[in-house]
């Protein structure tokens, strides 16, 4: 039972629970239990800013011009994502694309600032990889399948030159590989389970992602032609959305393994785990500022979802 649950169902009248012995076993034992967790993995002191006030939905975070900007997805009506970016000097937003006609999310941008791509809906539950150049009028796509069928999750190479996607072609969700034309496409990985957040390493050699492989979401990593594949967490809840510091030295991903979706981050081996949020309601799509100091957040509080920066230790 999940603890949010479970603090609800203890708060309920007493005439409304099943029986008075069910309570007092679990007002008692299931909070014990989950400190025991919590004193397993060492706790960040994270010191958190607001950035956004709207309270819309949003998701997919990523920072750009050496952290001057951050561009993130909001839902703008209940049928249309749009991507945004806000400056982060004087806090102003606008739309990225200004007269996208479509839903657009999962932006992704090269480490050089000459590609971008992102997720372009064509249709119900019809999704296209679109890859652009950032100051020209170059653009690739990757068409959707027939059917009901869609991109995911892109990453590009760090030198610019390949473009990472998620697509279940053969039944289960693989990895793929693209040039920036689109083409010479190549599947990284091919087994059981769904394969998805792939992230590049700075110097390109590997990439981290997020399978279910093994039974539930956990963190891997593997060379960047798909070999040596490593697994890197262990936790019976989902571990999710690696992403991989600037210098190289540090995934963060959300992790449910204390109760509900918090942020942790590790070495780019699996050790040193430390936990940074602590809140009672969700914490979501972890992107890395330049500085390796600060970690943009997407954070629901009080059923609004808004963005956060938190201060993590270096």
């Amino acid at each position: 039972m999940a603890v949010k649950s479970l603090k609800n169902w203890c708060n309920l009248p007493m005439n409304t629970r099943c029986s008075n012995l069910p309570y007092r076993i679990a007002k008692w034992f299931f909070p014990l239990l989950l400190l025991g967790s919590l004193l397993q993995t060492p706790v960040i002191s994270a010191e958190e800013l607001r950035l956004t006030s709207d309270g819309r939905i949003k998701r997919d975070s990523v920072f750009i011009d050496n952290g001057d900007t951050l561009v993130y997805v909001v839902d703008e009506s209940s049928d249309k994502m749009r991507l945004m970016r806000r400056n982060m000097r004087d806090g102003s937003t606008e739309p990225f694309h200004k007269n996208a006609p479509k839903s657009e999310f999962s932006p992704a941008f090269s480490a050089n600032g000459q590609y971008y791509a992102f997720i372009q809906s064509r249709g119900n539950l019809s999704l296209a990889l679109v890859i652009r150049e950032l100051q020209g009028v170059k653009s690739s796509e990757v068409k959707p399948a027939g059917g009901f069928s869609g991109m995911r999750s892109p990453a590009i190479s760090p030198e610019g030159k390949r473009v990472l996607y998620c697509f279940p072609e053969k039944g289960s969700q693989q990895i793929w590989s693209v040039n920036m034309e689109a083409q010479d496409r190549k599947a990284l990985t091919d087994g059981q389970g769904i394969d998805n957040w792939p992230a590049y390493t700075p110097d390109g050699k590997t990439i981290v992602f997020g399978s279910t492989r093994d039974g539930n979401y956990e963190i891997y990593s593997m060379r960047s032609d798909g070999k040596e594949v490593k697994r890197l967490t262990n936790s019976p809840m989902q571990d999710i959305r690696p992403v991989i510091s600037h210098d190289g030295k540090r995934i963060a991903f959300i992790s449910q393994r204390d109760g509900n979706r918090e942020l942790y981050v590790m070495n780019l081996d699996g050790s040193g785990l430390q936990r940074v949020t602590r809140h009672p309601d969700r914490d979501d799509y972890p992107a890395w500022h330049p500085d390796g100091k600060h970690i943009a957040l997407i954070s629901e509080r009080a059923g609004r979802t808004d963005l956060y920066l938190v201060q993590v230790s270096p």
